[in-house]
Formats: structure tokens, sequence, C-alpha cells
């Protein structure tokens, strides 16, 4: 059964602006002034700037193969199967864990009325039983919505999202009119950038900055089931990148000017102050907003259940492509009578139920969560120059101006952003990726030479260098735990260098033009 398209640009964007605007939004305005200061302004701008160039790799692709779950295809046409079952398996585990996250964000921001969700186990605050069974219920209200058609999901997120919209906006505009609001912050204390660049590079990966945009991909994942998805993608791409940038900005703006004068003493990598667990409640209460208070609340409900929502949808979508290129059981393929993959869904669902269980913070999560992330981003721009390499005439909707220079540019975007992930997370990163490389290889191996030759381990292992050449850069540059031998400019620099030299050995180390085309056309492409 082939998915039905039925979702319209609208909702499209939406669905990309509804993912974006989750729990960042509500934690990571804190984390970035932490580290950037009032520059995290900028910090922003710089993501909103960086994540374009991505986009729009994306877009051409996503257009050019409008299929349902198509992100984890890209690298299984250009690079082959093992490239394919190794990216999938890392949007997967990303996206699945995301679910959870927000069901546990909304019971714990519901607990402000229900204290009988939570219980204080030392000076943290942990989920009680009850917490948890709200919290699986919560999951399991996302994933029944999502068994309907993604129109009705859609529907669902566009009324969730035009809400998510609201109540930062009117958060902001509170703050920015409020006369107890200090402008001056945003140059005293050491000035704009306390950190300076070394700052507002972190802020977007440890700060929460490059975890907010991630959202984009639930637009672009919907290409199968979109209406004219060579016009809606890339215009809804776009579109969705642009407004959250500007959401964002003036939230951290607002953010920075409504802290008071006494919480910056120390400085802003110390800020804190009255209810900062709740970053913008504790300063809607400070400066008297009640009602805004109250509203925030509600909305620190609705947000994470409209991104869980959304990223429900994703992560099952991304599932069943993992079982078209035959890396998950082949039941993941499976659509209901509503177009949605059914089996998926209930795996994410029973996943998610074992991920229930309370994480270090938000922060912490969110640097490993970006460090995966990345890493799955990077492969796109790579097939975008093999598929332009290797098939010229193919039809494409949608072509990338300035395709090569473009491409480049994306690609070391995303390892910047891989460098300023830093050392630590991706040294733990690395690990795990080469041990699943080694023991899947060794098993593939055992199952015979015709098997192991079938998944193109050749083509992968850029990948994996890719990886383990960052983590050595990182050791030596100051992110991140490391031994600060290199200088910011230094470390950017060997960042960039390093990734031109593997965007063109991973755009010569793919496969042949015969076996492009044959992997392609294991997809229903209609």
């Amino acid at each position: 059964m082939l998915p039905k398209r039925n979702v319209g640009l609208i909702g499209v964007t939406l669905a990309s602006v509804g993912s974006m605007v989750g729990s960042g939004w509500l934690f990571g305005p804190l984390y970035a002034a932490q580290m950037a200061g009032p520059a995290s302004i900028t910090s922003w701008l710089l993501g909103g700037f960086c994540f374009i160039f991505i986009v729009l790799t994306f877009a051409e692709l996503a257009s050019m193969f409008p299929i349902m779950g198509g992100l984890t295809s890209y690298p299984f046409f250009t690079h082959g199967k093992f490239s394919g079952v190794l990216t999938g398996w890392i949007y997967f585990l990303c996206f699945v864990t995301i679910s959870p996250i927000e069901s546990l964000a909304v019971v714990q921001y519901a607990s402000n009325y229900f204290p009988n969700l939570v219980e204080r186990t030392g000076a943290k605050p942990e989920l009680s039983v009850i917490g948890y069974i709200a919290s699986a219920f919560i999951l399991f209200v996302i994933i029944f919505i999502n068994r309907y058609s993604v129109k009705f999901l859609t529907r669902t997120n566009t009324l969730a999202t035009i809400w998510k919209l609201f109540v930062p906006l009117a958060i902001a505009g509170a703050f920015i009119f409020s006369p107890s609001s200090d402008f001056s912050n945003i140059n005293h204390f050491h000035g704009f950038a306390p950190n300076g660049l070394q700052g507002i590079m972190a802020s977007l990966s440890v700060g929460g900055i490059i975890f907010a945009f991630g959202g984009f991909q639930s637009g672009i994942i919907l290409a199968g089931e979109t209406k004219n998805p060579q016009k809606n993608i890339p215009l809804a791409a776009l579109s969705s990148i642009l407004i959250v940038t500007l959401l964002y900005c003036l939230i951290q703006f607002a953010f920075i000017i409504a802290i008071p004068g006494e919480s910056l003493n120390e400085g802003w990598s110390k800020l804190s102050f009255t209810g900062d667990m709740g970053p913008f409640a504790g300063l809607a209460l400070a400066a008297g907003f009640t009602f805004l208070c109250s509203l925030l609340y509600l909305d620190a409900v609705v947000s994470p259940f409209g991104s869980g929502l959304m990223m429900t949808s994703t992560t099952s979508r991304v599932l069943r492509t993992l079982g078209n290129i035959g890396a998950a059981p082949k039941a993941m393929t499976r659509l209901n009578k509503h177009g949605s993959p059914e089996t998926s869904l209930w795996v994410c669902f029973f996943v998610g139920l074992i991920l229930i269980f309370p994480f270090p913070g938000w922060k912490e999560m969110v640097t490993f969560l970006t460090s995966s992330f990345v890493l799955t981003l990077s492969v796109t721009p790579i097939a975008l120059m093999v598929l332009r390499d290797k098939c010229p005439d193919v039809k494409r909707p949608f072509k990338l101006p300035f395709y090569h220079i473009m491409s480049l540019i994306a690609f070391c975007i995303c390892g910047l952003m891989m460098h300023w992930i830093g050392f630590v997370v991706l040294l733990k990163l690395s690990i795990i990726i080469t041990l699943f490389t080694i023991i899947f290889a060794i098993i593939k191996y055992k199952e015979g030479k015709e098997v192991f030759a079938k998944y193109n381990f050749k083509c992968s292992l850029w990948l994996v260098g890719y990886l383990i050449g960052f983590t050595i850069i990182n050791y030596f540059s100051g992110f991140g735990s490391g031994i600060q031998k290199l200088s910011n400019f230094e470390g950017n620099t060997c960042a960039i260098l390093f990734s031109i030299i593997v965007f063109y050995i991973a755009r010569k180390n793919s496969l042949n033009k015969e076996n492009v085309i044959k992997n392609i056309n294991e997809f229903n492409l209609k």
C-alpha cells in the first residue's frame, strides 16, 4: 500500500515548525545565555544561517525522492546497504528518544498542579510511580493519534503549533515591554560576548540550539505524503527555518533583558535565579506576570506534546525505511488503512516505554543527541553530490543552484558542528559506532562472502573515519574537555580542512552508477 499524498504546504511547514518549537524554547535560552551571554542571540542567528545550507541540500533530495522516510534512504542509494543501516539506526535512536523525553517534560511541568506526579529523593525531584504511569499514558496517546492518517496528524499539529507560537510571542512581548526589564543587560556584566567566539560556537551544540533546529526534518520526511512535493518541500523547509530563527532570536532577547541584575553579579556562566528549573516561569513570576506564568505552564504541556507528536511520526517512518532496506524486519513496512506505518508506531511505543527513566538532565541528553544528529546530517550533502555525478539526467523538480559549492559549504558546516560538540561526547559516539561497525561486519562475514559483499562496507568506511578524525581534532581543541593545544581559529581551520578532504574522499568512494540506480529502483517512487 502506498502512502497517501494529502498534506499541503501549510501542513508540512507547521510540521517542521511544530517539531522545532518544543522543550528547546523552554530551556535553550537559559543554557545558551550561560555559555554565550547576550551573544546567544547571535548564536541563534548563526544556527539558522547554517541550517539554511543544510536544509537546501535536503530539499533537493526530498523533492527528487518524495518517499516516506526518505532521510535514511539517501546514503543507501549512494554508498550502499551498510551506510543506510548505520545512518538509519542512528536516526532511529536519536528520534525514538525524543518522544519519551517530551512526555516526561509534560508530566514534570504538570506536577506544578499535580504534586503527586513527582517525589523528592534528596535534592532532585524524580517522577513518582503515578508520574511514570502518566508519562506512559501520554506516550500512548501520541502513538494513537499517529495511527490515523498523516492529514489528521498535521491538522492536530497545526492547532498545537499555532498555540506554541502564540505563547512564546506573548511571553517575549511582555518581557520586552515590561518596566522591570533591563536593556542594559545586553552590554553590562563583561560585555556582549563575555566568553568570546568560543562561547557562541559551543552554545550551538551544548546550549541546545542545534537540537532545536533539528525538527526541520519532520516536514521533509513527509515528502511521500505531500501534495506537489516538488514545490512544497523546498518552500516549507526554508520557511520553517526562517520562522523559527526569528522566533528564537526574539525569545532569547526577551530572556536576556528580563534577568534581574543581581542574578548576574557572578557573570553569565554562573547565571541562576529563583525558579530557574523552569526559566521563563521563574522570570515571569519575578516580573509579576501571574497570568502569563499560568499560560506558560500550560504551554509547557502543549509544546512538548506537540513535538512528541511530530517526532513520533518521523521516527516511525525512519523505522519503516529501515525495513525497506532490510535493516529491520519487513513487518516494519506495513501501512494501515490510513496510510500510517502501524507496526513501526507500536515498536516506537514499546521502545519509548523502556526509555522512560530519569535522565541526568535536559542539557546532557541534548548534547549527546546533537552529536548523533550532526553525524546523520553530514551524509546528505555527500549524497547530493554523488547523485549529481552518477544520475545527472534524473528529473530534479528542485535543483539546488551552485550545488557543488552549496553541498561543500553544508558539509563543512556539519564539520564545524562536529568540532563544537567537543571531545568527550564525540569519543563516546566514536566508540559506539566503531564497535557497531565491527560487530555488524563480523556477523555478515560469517553469513558468507556474498552476503558480506552486498553491504558495501568499503563505501561506508568514510563515515567511521570522519567520526574518529573529529574525535582526534577535538582532543587537541578547547571544546568539551580537550587539552586546548589548538586555538579557536586553529581548531576551526582544522575542522574545515578535514571536512573538505573527507567530502571528496566520500564522493569518490561511492557506488558505481549501476548500483546507485539499482538501489533507487528498490523503492517504489510513484
